[in-house]
């Protein structure tokens, strides 16, 4: 294509839409923190779920509908709409070992994401993976898939989340919640009654059979500190078991009027920068 495109080839890459997972291997170790930690990192339009539930994912992308097979590593927080009352999966932060995977999701879809170092490693029934930035490796996701969990509340505990809460409207999808807001925003923070409405979105996610099924097994978490990446304010206190699913995944990023909520830029702003660094000290 080269540097200049034609009016058709940018909107064919920009226009948002479908995102498609073809083929793809994700693991999801789920666990519960805190109450006091999903209250304190829950952004304005989100509350906290019936119990602390954080599921750690790990996400092995073969194939894409955009071409960019990568990796990422993302925490998924388990909130409730303030306003719909639905349930979903707060996403407050992601990294990948890709650009475009990176880019396309910060600019088009505003996930928190960041590009890092990834690796993972499956022999036999067991499972390593990992992520690092600035030589910290301060995420490690495990599993051992003997077909038994860490507890035997995991399926009671997620099922309600698993399940798609609009079967009417939306046959077949869970809900991610993210939140778009430009960094164009950031003129305004001195001012932030000049700056736009952050918005919280609902997306909604489908998935195709995979052809193979789904392996339970034991998960466990280990995050080390970061001050740049703080994966560990969400610590594990119990965990209850790990799934790896081997399903294609489908994001509809057609967002709606309805799928679409305003919150206050002040009242958002403490949250505005969890797919940035911090400043280094001099």
């Amino acid at each position: 294509m080269g540097f200049k495109r034609t009016r058709e080839e940018v909107c064919e890459s920009l226009s948002g839409g479908m995102c498609d997972f073809m083929e793809s291997e994700v693991l999801s170790v789920f666990y519960e923190t805190t109450p006091e930690a999903v209250k304190e990192l829950l952004p304005p339009g989100l509350l906290p779920y019936k119990r602390p539930l954080i599921c750690a994912g790990y996400n092995i992308f073969h194939k894409t509908n955009f071409e960019v097979p990568y990796l990422e590593a993302a925490l998924y927080v388990a909130a409730v709409h303030e306003k719909t009352g639905l349930p979903g999966f707060f996403v407050p932060t992601m990294t990948l070992n890709v650009d475009m995977g990176t880019i396309l999701g910060r600019e088009l879809g505003g996930y928190p994401k960041k590009a890092g170092r990834l690796g993972y490693n499956r022999t036999g029934n067991s499972f390593v993976g990992f992520a690092e930035r600035h030589g910290i490796p301060y995420y490690t996701v495990k599993a051992e898939f003997d077909g038994t969990s860490n507890d035997p509340e995991l399926m009671a505990a997620i099922g309600e989340l698993l399940t798609p809460p609009d079967p009417v409207n939306h046959p077949g999808a869970t809900i991610i919640y993210n939140y778009l807001w430009p960094a164009s925003s950031w003129v305004h923070l001195k001012d932030l009654d000049k700056a736009p409405q952050p918005i919280l979105t609902t997306v909604w996610k489908t998935k195709h059979p995979g052809t193979k099924k789904p392996e339970i097994g034991k998960g466990e978490v280990i995050f080390q500190k970061s001050e740049n990446d703080p994966w560990y304010e969400f610590a594990p206190v119990k965990t209850l078991g790990a799934i790896m699913s081997y399903d294609g995944l489908a994001l509809d990023g057609n967002r709606q009027p309805e799928d679409e909520y305003p919150v206050d830029a002040k009242e958002y702003l403490p949250y505005a920068f969890y797919s940035y660094d911090v400043k280094p000290q001099e």
